[in-house]
């Protein structure tokens, strides 16, 4: 017996309609809506932002004024440089803030500590730096310097390797693993878990005084 196979021809006249189907009244008025709170939010902030900037503005002029240290006066466009730093932090010159510990702590604590407040343990790689660091008067304190076993040489605190010649100021030579101190203007190394005074460093802020619509006032000076 043969099979007869029966072939359907079909045809869907009114797929076009597809095409055609407006959109809900509703739905514009929820995307009108949508659209209108967005506007509304973005105007919002735009005066959060604007009130922001103006209560800094407004607060780093008092604290320019009443806070800054005297620095250099003889800028390229003739205004005042002015340096602060944290309280309990001394300006000792230069671009940078130095805390000096008034407790002993392991180097590692004393680490943890100085990067708890954005800043380093004491380094020393420039001579200028080494001239400044001999006028402390501390006598003994840990350096952010230490030597890593597993990488077989000295470090900063900044995870930088310690260079030849930054070495200017280092008379001992170590190649154990132990952390760097200075005492009475030398380096030595000791055991890391023995406690010692520290001193941390960080840059300072630094303003500047111009001209900002026919009157003077204090900005933060580019680093």
């Amino acid at each position: 017996m043969t099979e007869e196979v029966t072939y359907a021809n079909l045809k869907f006249e009114n797929c076009h309609v597809m095409d055609n189907i407006t959109e809900p009244e509703d739905t514009k008025e929820k995307v009108f809506q949508c659209s209108k709170e967005y506007r509304t939010q973005i105007r919002e902030l735009n005066m959060t932002k604007n009130d922001l900037h103006a209560n800094f503005s407004d607060m780093l002029q008092a604290i320019g004024n009443q806070l800054c240290l005297e620095g250099d006066k003889t800028l390229k466009n003739n205004g005042q440089n002015c340096v602060l730093c944290p309280a309990n932090w001394r300006w000792e010159g230069g671009d940078t803030c130095y805390y000096f510990s008034t407790e002993e702590k392991t180097w590692e604590q004393s680490d943890k500590f100085c990067s708890s407040q954005n800043s380093t343990l004491l380094l020393i790689k420039e001579k200028a730096k080494w001239e400044l660091v001999k006028q402390f008067d501390k006598t003994s304190y840990w350096l952010g310097l230490s030597f890593r076993t597993e990488q077989n040489g000295w470090f900063w605190a900044d995870n930088t390797a310690l260079k030849e010649e930054q070495r200017f100021w280092a008379r001992n030579r170590y190649s154990t693993p132990c952390c760097a101190y200075l005492y009475y203007k030398d380096f030595y190394c000791q055991q890391c878990k023995e406690k010692k005074y520290y001193v941390c460093e960080k840059l300072a802020i630094q303003l500047e005084r111009g001209n900002n619509h026919q009157r003077e006032d204090w900005f933060v000076r580019p680093k």
